[in-house]
């Protein structure tokens, strides 16, 4: 799938911004205590694993990559499934990964009504 350029633009500048997204060790991705670990296939929040399917893991990579950017459901549909499965499909499959993600506090999954989704922290608004 090709990149574009202001999707690579994007993702540098949340890089250089010190968002505390970006490699963990082993080539992981990271933001705050939460950690994705393309290797293994795992994830984990602080010392907890999270217990995800493939589609939630795909969402979370996506979310962690564009970590500060809003996400729209069709974008999301696209690059966890490869199409747009429709907007209830997309609904329910951030909410089953909001449950296993935001089990303790702070949540770093939220909605930007009307948009999409963004992984951050809530005092640092996408």
């Amino acid at each position: 799938k090709p990149l574009r350029v202001a999707d690579l633009l994007t993702r540098v500048q949340v890089l250089l911004r010190g968002t505390g997204a970006g490699p963990a060790r082993g080539g992981a991705l990271s933001y705050r205590d939460l950690v994705l670990d393309d290797t293994l296939c795992e994830a984990r929040r602080g010392p907890r694993g999270l217990d995800l399917t493939p589609a939630e893991y795909r969402l979370l990579r996506h979310l962690l990559v564009n970590a500060h950017r809003v996400l729209s459901k069709e974008q999301i549909g696209r690059y966890v499934w490869g199409d747009h499965r429709g907007d209830n499909a997309i609904e329910q499959l951030v909410s089953r990964l909001r449950r296993k993600v935001d089990q303790e506090a702070p949540e770093l999954i939220h909605t930007r009504r009307g948009f999409g989704y963004w992984l951050g922290r809530a005092d640092a608004e996408a």
